[in-house]
C-alpha cells in the first residue's frame, strides 16, 4: 500500500512539477518593464539599472555558503515555499523604494530566493524521479517546465506594456498576485522524503559506525568536488555565464532606444520582447534534441551562436540604417542568442544529475549557481561600465565586451569538453529515445 501511495504521489508530482518550476522560476509581468521602471520611474540612468542586475548576482554569490548551510537540512519543498516569500519582499522594496540602496537590499532579497529555488526546486525535481526510478527523465521535465515558464512569460510581456501605460504598479500587484498562487499549487505537492526513509532504511543492512561513514562521505565528496570534470565545468559557468549576463539587458535598452526615438510605439515593446521569451520557452521545451543530434558539441554551438549575435547585433547597430530590415535582423540575432542561455543551463543540470551522487547533488548544484553567480556580477559589472563609458552606446559596448570575453570563453569551452569527454560522454552524451518519447 505504501509503495502505491508513493508511485501515486511521485507521479503527481513529476505532472505538477512543470508548473510549479514555470510559476517559481522568475517573476513574471515585472522584468519585461524592470528597466523602463527604473529609469522612467524611479529615475536610473541605464547603466544605474544594469548595475543593479550584476548586484543581484554578486549578492546571491556571496550569500551562497550562508544561506546554503542554512538551508541545507530543510526539507526541499518546505525551501522552495519560504523562498518564495523573498520574491513579495523584493517586490514590495521595488514599489515602495526611492533610493538607490533601497533597491539593493531588493536585489539582495531577490538573491536569497534565487539561492534556495535553483537548489532546492532542482533537488525536489531529482528526488521525485529517483523514487520513481524515473532520473532519466530529468532534462526532458526540467526542460519543458522552463518551456512553459517563457511560453507564460511571453504572453504577459505583452500584457505588461500595455498595463505599465495605464500604471506600471499593477505589474507588481499581479506578480505578488501569481506567487499567492503558486504557494496554494504548493499544497499538491509531497515531500519526497516522506516516503525515502522506510524503502531506503530496507536496503541498509550494512553495520557501519558513524566514523567511518563520515569519513567515506568526506573522502568521497572531496574526490567528486576535486576532479577535473568539475574545476572544469565551474570554470565554464563562470565564463560562459558572464558571457550571456547581457543578452536581456541589451535587448532592453534597443527597444527602449526605438520607442524613445519614436521608432516603434511603446506597446510593441512588449510584443517584441515577448518573441525573446518565446524563444526561450522553444529553446527549453527541446533542449534535449541538442543532446540527441550533437552531444557534448552542442557546448561548440552555443559559443559560437553566442559571440556570433554579439558582435552581429553592434555592428548592425553602427553601420545599418534604422528600418525594418535591419530591425528584423537584430531582433533574429537577440533571439537566437537568448535562446542559447536556458539550452546551456538545462544541458549542464542534466549532467551534475547523472555525474554525481545523490548525497552531493546539492552542494554541486550550490556551486555549480555560485560560479554562475560570480560570472554574471562581474561581466554584468564590466559591461555596465562600458556602458557608462560609452554614453550608453550599446554598439561599441557589444564589441569590446566580445573582444574582452571570446579569448577565456573559447579557453574554458576546451577544458570543458575534454574533461566531459573524456570521464563521461560515453555513457551520458547520448539521451534513449525512451527518455524523452512522452513529451507533456
Amino acid at each position: 500500500m505504501n509503495e502505491d501511495r508513493k508511485n501515486y504521489y511521485m507521479n503527481r508530482n513529476i505532472k505538477l512539477f512543470p508548473f510549479y518550476l514555470a510559476f517559481t522560476w522568475d517573476v513574471i509581468f515585472v522584468w519585461t518593464i524592470i528597466i523602463l521602471f527604473y529609469t522612467n520611474v524611479k529615475g536610473l540612468s541605464y547603466s544605474q539599472a544594469i548595475l543593479l542586475d550584476s548586484l543581484l548576482y554578486i549578492w546571491a554569490f556571496i550569500l551562497s555558503i550562508p544561506v546554503s548551510k542554512l538551508i541545507q537540512k530543510m526539507k526541499p519543498l518546505l525551501a522552495s515555499q519560504i523562498a518564495n516569500l523573498f520574491i513579495i519582499i523584493f517586490l514590495l522594496l521595488v514599489m515602495f523604494g526611492t533610493e538607490f540602496y533601497v533597491f539593493v537590499i531588493a536585489e539582495a532579497c531577490f538573491s536569497i530566493f534565487m539561492i534556495i529555488s535553483n537548489v532546492k526546486t532542482s533537488i525536489l525535481l531529482s528526488d521525485t524521479l529517483r523514487m520513481v526510478k524515473r532520473d532519466k527523465e530529468y532534462n526532458r521535465i526540467y526542460g519543458s517546465g522552463l518551456g512553459i515558464y517563457y511560453f507564460i512569460d511571453a504572453i504577459c510581456s505583452i500584457f505588461a506594456t500595455y498595463i505599465y501605460q495605464y500604471n506600471p504598479y499593477i505589474c507588481f500587484i499581479a506578480a505578488i498576485a501569481v506567487l499567492v498562487l503558486v504557494e496554494l499549487l504548493s499544497l499538491l505537492l509531497k515531500e519526497p522524503n516522506k516516503f525515502q526513509t522506510s524503502n531506503i532504511e530496507i536496503k541498509q543492512n550494512k553495520v557501519e559506525t558513524s566514523t567511518k561513514k563520515s569519513k567515506s562521505r568526506k573522502s568521497s565528496t572531496k574526490k567528486a568536488f576535486l576532479s577535473g570534470f568539475m574545476i572544469a565545468m565551474l570554470a565554464y559557468c563562470i565564463i560562459f555565464r558572464g558571457t550571456v549576463s547581457i543578452d536581456s539587458s541589451v535587448l532592453k535598452v534597443y527597444l527602449q532606444e526605438l520607442t524613445n526615438n519614436a521608432v516603434i510605439p511603446l506597446w510593441s515593446f512588449g510584443i517584441l520582447f515577448a518573441g525573446y521569451r518565446l524563444s526561450n520557452s522553444l529553446a527549453s521545451k527541446f533542449q534535449f534534441k541538442y543532446e540527441l543530434k550533437f552531444g557534448v558539441r552542442s557546448l561548440i554551438i552555443f559559443c559560437s551562436v553566442v559571440l556570433i549575435a554579439i558582435i552581429g547585433t553592434g555592428l548592425i547597430y553602427l553601420y545599418a540604417p534604422v528600418n525594418a530590415i535591419s530591425i528584423i535582423i537584430m531582433l533574429i540575432l537577440f533571439y537566437v542568442f537568448s535562446s542559447i542561455r536556458p539550452a546551456n543551463h538545462i544541458f549542464i543540470m542534466n549532467y551534475l544529475q547523472v555525474c554525481l551522487p545523490a548525497k552531493d547533488l546539492d552542494k554541486g548544484y550550490v556551486y555549480k549557481n555560485m560560479a554562475e553567480y560570480f560570472g554574471y556580477g562581474v561581466c554584468s559589472s564590466l559591461y555596465s561600465l562600458l556602458l557608462s563609458v560609452f554614453n550608453d552606446n550599446f554598439a561599441y559596448s557589444n564589441l569590446l565586451f566580445a573582444a574582452i570575453m571570446a579569448v577565456p570563453l573559447i579557453i574554458s569551452l576546451i577544458f570543458f569538453i575534454r574533461a566531459l569527454v573524456k570521464k563521461y560522454a560515453s555513457k551520458y552524451t547520448v539521451i534513449k529515445k525512451e527518455y524523452v518519447e512522452d513529451d507533456l
